[in-house]
C-alpha cells in the first residue's frame, strides 16, 4: 500500500499575527452561499476562490520549474466535506471516525487524499485569506516529515481541487474556525515528465519569496530518477545514506547544517533529504551542494542556488485561470471563445494556442489582449488544441497558467443536391455539363459518372475528386445514345459527405452523329437485330473471333461466322454498352468497337 500524507497542521492564529501576514477578508467575499456548520452544510465557495487557490499553488510550482496543475471540479464535494469535518470537530484528522460531527464518506475520502489546514478567527468579518493555507502547507512549520510541502511540489501532480469552510465549531461553539483542504492524492493519471528538463526538486530554489519561507525550518531536496513512474523513485533508485549537504555564501564560507534527515515516505515523490541551516539572510545568494547521492547505484552530486527575497521575479503577478471551454472538452463548435479569470490590475493578457502540449508549434502567440476572452476562428475540425494564458503588468509577465485543451467537432458535410442533367433527361450533349448545389464548408467536390449504378471502377467514365466549383463540363466524350448514372459528394480535408442521389441521363441519339464519323473511328452502332450482322470486306484469313466488354467478359463468335467475312453479333445475348469485336487472322489482330443499344 502506498503511504499517503497523514500529517496534521493545526494553526490557531490571533489578530496580531494577521496584521503582519496576509490581509483578512469577510465571509461574503468568498462564498456564494455561506456555510452553516451547525447543520453540517459546507455552503458554496465562489469559483473565484477556487481559482485563487489554484493560482497560488501554480505560482509556487512555477518557482520550482514544475508543470502547473489543472483544476478538477469533480472532486469539489470531497474537499468541501473534508474541510467541514475539520471545522465541525475543531481538529485535523486524515482518517476521521464515523462518530465525528458532520461525517460523510465524501468527507472521509477528502481527508485521506488532501492536505488539511485549520485556523481560528475572531469573527465572520475577519477570516484568513485563502493564500494562507497554501503558504502554511509550503512552509510546513512543525511538520517534521514535510508531507504537505512535498505533496504540493510533486512534479507528477497534474490535478487539484480546493475546499474551504468557515464557521463556528460544533465541538466548541465559541471557536470560529477556517478549514481548508486541497486534494493531492489518488488521481487517475499524472503529468508526463518526458519533456521536463530537471531531475530534482529543491526548496527553496533560485529567487524565492520570503513569504513562503521560514529560515528557522527545514530546507529540502528530492531526486526524480524515473520520470515515467512516480513510485519508482524510492530507496531502490535513490540512496541518501552517504549523502552530505553543504550551503555556502557568496564568499565561499559554509553555513552550519543541523538536523540532517532523509526518508522514503510516499508524500509526492517517495524520497526526500532535509536539513536546517543557521544564519540565512535575505537577498543573499547561497549555493547548495549535495554530494554522494547514489542514483541507480551511481554516486551523483547536485548543485543549485537560492536567494530569499521580498521581490522575486513575477512576485505578486498571478496568472489567470482558464475557464472555458472546460479542460479536455470534446465536440467543441467552431469558432471557439476562450475565457479566463480576471486578474486585478492586469494591463494585458498573453495567450498561446498550439496543436501540441509543449507549445512548440504556436498558432496564436499574443501579448496585447485587454479582455479576459479571445475568439478563435481559423481552426480545423476534429483537432485537439492546447492553450494557456498569463498576466502582464508593468512590463512584467506572470508565469503561464495551467494548460487547457479542447477538441473541435468533426465537421458534418451535407450531401450536395444535383441539378443537371435532370433525372431521366435525354439527348444530353456528348460532353455533358454537370451542376449541383454548394455545400457550406466544402473545399472541393467528387464527381462520378458510370455505365451502371454499381459505380464500379471498371465502369467509371468520370471519377474526379478535385473539382472546386459546383459546375463541371466533361472533357471526355461520352458514347451516344447510352444511359449513364452520376452522383457527387462534398469534401473537406479528410472528411467527405454522403453521396448525392443517383441520377440518370441519356446521351445524344445516334441519328445526330454522322455515320462517316463513327465508321471513320472503326465504330459500329447496333440498336436492332437487323444491324447485328457485320460484313468485313477487308479482313481475310480469319482464325478466331471474340466479343469482349470492359468488365473482361469474352464471348467466342467462332460459330457465328456464316461466311468467311460475315459475322453475326448475338444481339439478344449481350447487354447494352461498349463492346470490342476482336478478330484474329493468321498475321494480325483487328479490334472493332461496337456500341450496343437496346
Amino acid at each position: 500500500m502506498r503511504i499517503f500524507s497523514a500529517t496534521i497542521l493545526l494553526i490557531l492564529l490571533n489578530l496580531s499575527l494577521y496584521s503582519q501576514d496576509l490581509p483578512l477578508v469577510s465571509i461574503s467575499e468568498i462564498y456564494d452561499q455561506a456555510p452553516d456548520v451547525s447543520n453540517c452544510n459546507e455552503g458554496k465557495l465562489k469559483d473565484s476562490e477556487k481559482q485563487k487557490a489554484t493560482q497560488y499553488l501554480n505560482y509556487i510550482r512555477s518557482l520550482h520549474n514544475l508543470k502547473p496543475v489543472q483544476y478538477a471540479s469533480q472532486y469539489d464535494k470531497e474537499t468541501a466535506k473534508s474541510a467541514l469535518i475539520s471545522v465541525a470537530n475543531g481538529l485535523l484528522d486524515h482518517f476521521p471516525k464515523t462518530s465525528y460531527h458532520c461525517y460523510t464518506q465524501d468527507g472521509y475520502t477528502g481527508c485521506v487524499t488532501s492536505n488539511l489546514y485549520l485556523g481560528s478567527n475572531f469573527s465572520p468579518n475577519n477570516v484568513v485569506n485563502t493564500e494562507k493555507g497554501i503558504q502554511s502547507w509550503i512552509i510546513d512549520q512543525n511538520i517534521e516529515d514535510l508531507g504537505h510541502r512535498r505533496n504540493l511540489l510533486n512534479p507528477f501532480l497534474k490535478y487539484t481541487s480546493f475546499g474551504r469552510v468557515d464557521g463556528y465549531s460544533k465541538a466548541n461553539s465559541s471557536w470560529f474556525l477556517t478549514g481548508m483542504s486541497i486534494k493531492v492524492h489518488q488521481y487517475p493519471d499524472y503529468h508526463n515528465l518526458s519533456d521536463w528538463t530537471s531531475d530534482f526538486v529543491a526548496y527553496p530554489y533560485n529567487d524565492y519569496p520570503s513569504s513562503y519561507f521560514d529560515a528557522s525550518w527545514y530546507l529540502s531536496f528530492t531526486v526524480v530518477a524515473d520520470k515515467s513512474n512516480i513510485w519508482n523513485n524510492d530507496n531502490k533508485k535513490v540512496d541518501f545514506s552517504a549523502a552530505t549537504v553543504k550551503v555556502t555564501n557568496p564568499s565561499g564560507n559554509e553555513l552550519s547544517i543541523s538536523n540532517l534527515k532523509y526518508d522514503y515516505l510516499g508524500y509526492g515523490v517517495p524520497n526526500c533529504i532535509y536539513w536546517k541551516t543557521s544564519g540565512l539572510q535575505k537577498d543573499v545568494k547561497y549555493t547548495v551542494t549535495i554530494s554522494n547521492v547514489k542514483v541507480n547505484g551511481t554516486p551523483k552530486t547536485f548543485t543549485y542556488w537560492f536567494r530569499i527575497t521580498d521581490n522575486p521575479p513575477t512576485a505578486g503577478i498571478q496568472p489567470p485561470t482558464p475557464l472555458s471551454p472546460p479542460d479536455n472538452s470534446t465536440d467543441v463548435e467552431i469558432p471557439v471563445n476562450l475565457t479566463w479569470s480576471n486578474v486585478s490590475n492586469a494591463q494585458y493578457y498573453a495567450l498561446q494556442v498550439s496543436t501540441n502540449s509543449d507549445f512548440t508549434n504556436l498558432l496564436v502567440d499574443l501579448k496585447n489582449i485587454t479582455s479576459n476572452s479571445y475568439k478563435l476562428t481559423s481552426l480545423n475540425d476534429n483537432t485537439k488544441y492546447f492553450w494557456r494564458v498569463a498576466t502582464i503588468k508593468d512590463n512584467q509577465m506572470s508565469n503561464w497558467s495551467s494548460t487547457f485543451s479542447f477538441t473541435t467537432k468533426a465537421f458534418q458535410l451535407s450531401a450536395p443536391i444535383v441539378f443537371a442533367p435532370q433525372d431521366g433527361e435525354v439527348s444530353i450533349d456528348l460532353k455533358p455539363t454537370f451542376k449541383w448545389s454548394k455545400v457550406p464548408g466544402a473545399e472541393k467536390y467528387h464527381l462520378q459518372t458510370c455505365l451502371d449504378n454499381s459505380f464500379d471502377d471498371f465502369a467509371l467514365i468520370i471519377n474526379k475528386e478535385d473539382i472546386t466549383d459546383t459546375v463541371y463540363t466533361s472533357t471526355t466524350k461520352f458514347f451516344p445514345k447510352t444511359i449513364y448514372y452520376w452522383r457527387v459528394r462534398a469534401l473537406k480535408g479528410s472528411s467527405a459527405s454522403s453521396w448525392s442521389q443517383v441520377r440518370t441521363f441519356w446521351t445524344l441519339d445516334p441519328s445526330f452523329v454522322e455515320e462517316k464519323d463513327v465508321n471513320k473511328h472503326n465504330y459500329f452502332i447496333i440498336d436492332d437485330t437487323r444491324k447485328a450482322t457485320i460484313l468485313l470486306d477487308e479482313i481475310k484469313n480469319i482464325v478466331g473471333v471474340y466479343l469482349c466488354n470492359i468488365y473482361g467478359e469474352k464471348i467466342s463468335l467462332q460459330n457465328e461466322i456464316f461466311e468467311e467475312n460475315l459475322i453475326n453479333i448475338p444481339y439478344h445475348r449481350v447487354s447494352s454498352g461498349l463492346w470490342i469485336l476482336e478478330i484474329i487472322t493468321k498475321k494480325e489482330i483487328h479490334n472493332i468497337y461496337l456500341l450496343i443499344l437496346k
